[in-house]
């Protein structure tokens, strides 16, 4: 059985380090596992939503700010797969895995310009098994 408690808070732990080096204030990151058996041994996937206040320039034109959101969102997706969970529930470094995130749905936007960037997005983790 994988023991998802500590997983997941040496996980959060890592995320929260690189993102505030990188301009993201990090406020609530939850993790949540699917199983691909009932003895909870292997992963099938998992999920990532993050909370965060975003401290990078961010502009309130229609066509700047999308781009913008965009190029938050690349680094933060970045700064979370720099290290995932295998399916046996070990922690490595991306480059050394078959895990793969992808695109984030958008949960929450609060945006007040030059005050307030919170966003909550969610990636989802999957295993390329070729």
């Amino acid at each position: 059985m994988i023991n998802q408690e500590v997983l997941s808070e040496k996980l959060k732990y890592l995320i929260q380090m690189n993102a505030r080096a990188n301009h993201f204030n990090v406020e609530k990151i939850v993790i949540e596992f699917e199983y691909v058996d009932q003895l909870q041994t292997k992963l099938d996937n998992y999920d990532v939503d993050i909370k965060f206040d975003y401290e990078g320039a961010i502009e309130f034109d229609l066509y700047s700010f999308v781009q913008d959101i965009k190029i938050m969102s690349d680094k933060l997706q970045a700064i979370i797969s720099e290290y995932v969970i295998t399916k046996d529930g070990k922690i490595v470094n991306s480059s050394n895995s078959n895990c793969y995130t992808t695109d984030p749905l958008i949960f929450n936007i609060q945006y007040e310009v030059d005050t307030k960037h919170v966003f909550e997005l969610g990636y989802k983790f999957r295993y390329d098994d070729n």
